[in-house]
């Protein structure tokens, strides 16, 4: 089962609202807060970073295009994003080949509808932040395809975007590679995966630049 019959199942199985309460420490996965998101590069540039941040939060959480991949001029792409409420705001950047940023601040997103986000150039903002980007690598240290695997910043209330986008599958034993922001202070990240049998693994690490590069294992003992 791909990633879009995952979730086909998940909106039609009312089954899964109770098999996915997890503990206070995690949100529980609602299948109608999930939702389809499709980003359009239409600036005339190549864009080399993409970050979509759950709005209550104060920080830019991961690059979704992952650490080697670019979304080039005229290109479309799709994830999942899961959020508690009937709609919620989210911060979105991304930044160019020129290292210039194009901000939306704010943006509404609501359930029972797939949203479609155009990038052009009158969203041009400013030239890019400095980040500290730091490498972090996602490993599924388990025997099943991850379908699902939401990197969160720990101040926010909802688990944002699938790092996976909407066609790739985390296989037993590799490992999908990210960039994140990272400060000197350790800042606390929130993660949830879901599995091909619609098991959850939730738990929290700490990230900072003492190293430029994490790995991250989801271990069966993260199971819910």
């Amino acid at each position: 089962m791909n990633s879009n019959s995952l979730f086909a199942a998940v909106l039609s199985c009312s089954v899964f609202f109770a098999s996915c309460v997890v503990t206070s420490t995690a949100l529980a996965v609602e299948p109608d807060d999930l939702n389809s998101v499709t980003f359009r590069n239409r600036t005339g540039y190549d864009i080399v970073y993409l970050f979509l941040s759950p709005g209550d939060s104060s920080e830019w959480g991961t690059d979704i295009l992952g650490s080697s991949t670019y979304f080039y001029d005229g290109d479309n792409r799709s994830f999942y994003i899961y959020y508690p409420d009937r709609c919620n705001n989210f911060d979105i950047m991304a930044i160019d080949e020129d290292d210039d940023a194009y901000i939306l601040w704010d943006y509404e997103i609501c359930d029972n509808a797939s949203e479609t986000i155009t990038f052009t150039l009158a969203d041009l903002n400013d030239e890019a932040p400095d980040f500290n980007l730091v490498t972090l690598n996602i490993y599924n240290d388990t025997d099943y395809d991850m379908h699902y695997v939401f990197f969160s910043p720990g101040d926010s209330e909802m688990w944002g975007v699938d790092q996976l986008d909407d066609e790739t599958i985390l296989s037993p034993y590799e490992t999908v590679s990210l960039l994140l922001p990272a400060e000197g202070k350790p800042t606390t990240y929130d993660v949830h995966a879901v599995d091909e049998d619609e098991d959850t693994y939730t738990f929290s690490v700490d990230i900072d630049t003492s190293r430029s590069v994490w790995t991250i294992p989801i271990e069966y003992s993260d199971m819910d």
